[in-house]
């Protein structure tokens, strides 16, 4: 195909091809640019159709020859469309020989290749239009995106709870807490109260389903928030708030930590007992030359602060 359109471009850049599109007949253009292995058409400054192949016309469903003085607007409105703006960029720019863009039609990716054709004086006589079928192509491209999506979900999102893991903080934090960009974070760990407790009075079964109903009630809580919520481990939760004040990182952990004891969760039917979140709050500074890890680390000091309160406490780590 590329040694086709070297071959391609080579015939359209002779000026004897301008004599025979300038001198030839309907039927003979046809035959001419027939023998071309690749769709193609030539079309005038009016958007009429000069020469046309018919693996051009396939793509339309319809025959070269009815095609022949027909205008493209009637076939495609898009490449039409394409064509518009192909041909002011050549006629506003006397030295500008190619341009290409993209279309869909029926079930197949084409990319167009619009080449403008010169006289000896730069004067604009006809646009070429190459079209080239890119479906597998794109279908390829498709089938490497999902597979790069399933290898980030496998790498960075958490299978019990469909949120964002441990690696992904550590990556977060590896090309985000860098120099003065520090003071934009606030970081809050949520740890379940007795968790260990709540599954072994029920079940890991329930216990992970319940895991995946708190996540998604954390996620919809500050989701009017600049918030991204992390699984940190099996009990705990880390939100990363950006450029948030500490009044405010104070406001998000109290609306949790309510939303949290509405749900009354119960350690088991018949018992008061429910269950509870604790949560440690950590604002770091510029000047602390902290690493994801020492992070990690610091926000562990602060819920464990919290926990030393007594359950359902919030703790801010100076």
């Amino acid at each position: 195909m590329e040694k086709s359109q070297h071959k391609f471009d080579d015939l359209f850049d002779d000026q004897k091809f301008l004599d025979v599109l300038q001198g030839a007949e309907k039927l003979e253009l046809v035959s001419f640019i027939s023998k071309l292995p690749i769709p193609i058409a030539i079309i005038e400054n009016e958007g009429i159709f000069l020469g046309i192949n018919q693996n051009f016309a396939d793509i339309y469903e319809s025959d070269a020859l009815y095609l022949m003085g027909k205008k493209l607007s009637s076939v495609s409105t898009v490449v039409h469309a394409y064509y518009i703006e192909a041909l002011n960029d050549f006629k506003s720019q006397s030295h500008l020989q190619l341009v290409e863009n993209e279309f869909y039609s029926k079930g197949h990716f084409y990319i167009l290749n619009f080449k403008s054709l010169r006289d000896v004086d730069r004067k604009l006589i006809a646009v070429i239009v190459v079209c080239t079928d890119v479906t597998r192509l794109k279908r390829r491209e498709r089938v490497l995106i999902q597979n790069n999506q399933k290898l980030h979900d496998h790498l960075y999102i958490d299978q019990t709870t469909g949120v964002n893991n441990r690696r992904a903080l550590e990556r977060f934090l590896k090309q985000n807490f860098v120099g003065t960009k520090r003071e934009n974070y606030s970081f809050l760990k949520i740890d379940l109260d007795d968790f260990k407790k709540f599954n072994q009075l029920n079940s890991y079964t329930y216990g992970d389903e319940l895991l995946t109903s708190i996540a998604q009630l954390f996620h919809d809580e500050i989701a009017q928030d600049n918030a991204i919520l992390y699984r940190l481990n099996s009990a705990s939760f880390v939100v990363v708030l950006e450029k948030c004040t500490p009044w405010s990182a104070l406001t998000v952990a109290e609306r949790l930590r309510h939303k949290m004891m509405k749900e009354n969760i119960r350690f088991e039917a018949d018992s008061e007992e429910i269950l509870t979140i604790s949560i440690g709050i950590y604002h770091p500074q510029a000047h602390n030359n902290f690493n994801e890890l020492d992070i990690i680390e610091q926000i562990d000091i602060a819920v464990q602060q919290a926990k030393s309160q007594g359950k359902n406490s919030i703790f801010v780590l100076d």
